[in-house]
């Protein structure tokens, strides 16, 4: 019988302190990653395409649109707006005369500040194909331009993934939740044993 309360008063201990943790719990806070998006995401070398910058860039400086390369030639210039994520565009850029049809790629770069540490993402890369005069896509088999694998100092090497932080979130809520069913099980034991003294 009282194998059995102590049982129950453990399962008990253990679920009001893993509700506990589950009710305190706050949601992770996860930013805005820098992105651009392209619309029409095929043209041909002189169109106009569409080119907007939702939420995740810095404030204080314009962003420049790029042909080929984080260094390549400026096809616009945007203002930032609307805090610290900050977005840009919609604006339109002419896709240069002398672009190769196939795979061609446009960069977003910002020359972020020190206090805009926060910002992730940044020089933003985006896939765009390029048809002939003509309005024809490349053949298939045709050698198309290469991707252009990220400047290697630009990017994070260490980034934390939500995987581990829930790994780490589930390990600490089960370790909690063993500390109040062992401290369950002690208090239950002590009133038994101070019971059976008094009879």
């Amino acid at each position: 019988m009282q194998a059995r309360r102590m049982v129950r008063r453990a399962l008990a201990a253990t679920l009001a302190g893993g509700l506990g943790l589950l009710a305190t719990a706050t949601p992770a806070f996860a930013p805005h990653v820098a992105q651009m998006q392209v619309t029409p995401s095929t043209a041909k070398p002189g169109d106009e395409v569409t080119v907007f910058g939702p939420r995740g860039y810095g404030l204080t400086n314009p962003v420049q649109v790029r042909w080929g390369s984080v260094n390549g030639p400026v096809l616009g210039e945007f203002p930032t707006r609307d805090g610290a994520f900050a977005m840009w565009g919609p604006g339109t850029i002419t896709i240069p005369e002398d672009a190769k049809p196939g795979i061609n790629h446009l960069w977003v770069t910002q020359q972020l500040e020190p206090n805009e540490s926060h910002i992730r993402g940044v020089p933003v890369q985006t896939v765009i194909q390029i048809t002939d005069a003509s309005g024809a896509a490349p053949v298939v088999g045709q050698e198309l331009n290469p991707l252009q694998e990220r400047p290697a100092d630009l990017i994070e090497n260490e980034a934390v993934s939500g995987t581990t932080l829930l790994l780490i979130g589930l390990g600490a809520a089960g370790i909690a939740m063993f500390l109040a069913g062992a401290a369950a099980v002690v208090v239950g034991r002590r009133r038994d044993t101070a019971q059976a003294v008094t009879r």
